[in-house]
């Protein structure tokens, strides 16, 4: 399998990754807030939760990508993506 296509892989399994988590993140978040009596509490936390979930996705997305790039060392399966980084 060439780089290229790997890439494209890497890319498509990365993205089908980052909807799941944001979806089961807002998921939870809308539970959260059904559980809640108070309506301006709820709308608070669905607000909250949006935002949050969002930027929980990328903390997330980040750190599974750091275990997946050591674990399946993708350095040198596709290069392209780690061009710029400099060995510390």
């Amino acid at each position: 399998m060439s780089s290229g296509s790997k890439m494209v892989i890497f890319f498509l399994a990365a993205t089908v990754f980052n909807l799941a988590v944001m979806a089961v993140l807002i998921v939870v978040f809308v539970i959260a807030a059904r559980l809640v009596p108070v309506q301006a509490v709820s709308m608070a936390i669905l607000f909250i939760g949006l935002i949050a979930s969002i930027v929980l996705t990328f903390m997330i997305y980040a750190w599974v990508m750091k275990k997946v790039t050591v674990r399946f060392q993708l350095e040198k399966h596709i290069p392209q993506l780690f061009k710029g980084k400099k060995k510390a």
